[in-house]
C-alpha cells in the first residue's frame, strides 16, 4: 500500500510503499499510479502546490541509511566493550593462576 506522510502543516514529507494498512492522521493513502505529492499540501482531500519550498524531505533510503549507520556504530561500541571485558577476564584469570598476588 502506498502512503504519503504529512507533517503538522499538512505538507507531504514522504511517499512510501508499506506492507500493511496504516491508520494514522498523518498518513494519506495514495493510488499506485498517482503522481508523487512530495512538498505539496493536503487540504480537504486534495493536494495543493506550496509556494514555500522550505520543506525538509527525508527519503526512505535516507532513513534506512541513517538507521544502518547508527546500528553499525552501536555494534562497534559493543565490540569494543566485549574486547575490554575479555581483557579484564584474562587479567583476572592470570591473577588467579599467580595466586592472587597481582593487583588487577
Amino acid at each position: 500500500m502506498r502512503y504519503a506522510q504529512i507533517n503538522q502543516k499538512g505538507i507531504c514529507i514522504a511517499d512510501s510503499f508499506l506492507s500493511a494498512e496504516v491508520i494514522a492522521e498523518n498518513m494519506i493513502l495514495l493510488t499506485e499510479d498517482e503522481p508523487s505529492p512530495l512538498t505539496k499540501k493536503y487540504v480537504n482531500g486534495a493536494w495543493e502546490e506550496v509556494k514555500e519550498q522550505q520543506v525538509q524531505i527525508q527519503s526512505d533510503e535516507g532513513i534506512i541509511m541513517q538507521a544502518i549507520s547508527e546500528l553499525e556504530l552501536q555494534n562497534f561500541e559493543a565490540q569494543q566493550e566485549r574486547q575490554m571485558l575479555a581483557q579484564q577476564m584474562a587479567d583476572l584469570e592470570l591473577a588467579m593462576l599467580e595466586g592472587g598476588n597481582a593487583n588487577v
